[in-house]
């Protein structure tokens, strides 16, 4: 189960702190989310601090929602790995 809780830090950024297992069954929830903070000309910055597990599909997200401009912070070392790994093609 994933919990994303926004947390405002200006006008033009935004901040959304990833907690619990983020996978499949909620990627595309995740990502939607996000994409309607960017589109709205937001800039976005996601704390994984709190990420405890992330599957194949999740770590594909996190890296096309970098590939975006979004920030990634706290990552754990293990996250940190997968998201270092080359992306799968979509």
């Amino acid at each position: 189960m994933i919990r994303v809780t926004r947390r405002p830090i200006s006008e033009s950024v935004e901040s959304l702190s990833v907690e619990g297992r983020l996978t499949r069954v909620g990627v595309a929830r995740f990502e939607e989310a996000c994409a309607k903070l960017l589109e709205a000309g937001r800039a976005l910055r996601l704390d994984l601090s709190g990420l405890q597990f992330a599957d194949r599909e999740a770590v594909a997200a996190l890296q096309r929602l970098r590939s975006r401009g979004v920030a990634l912070t706290g990552a754990s070392g293990f996250v940190e790995a997968l998201l270092a790994e080359p992306p799968e093609p979509r």
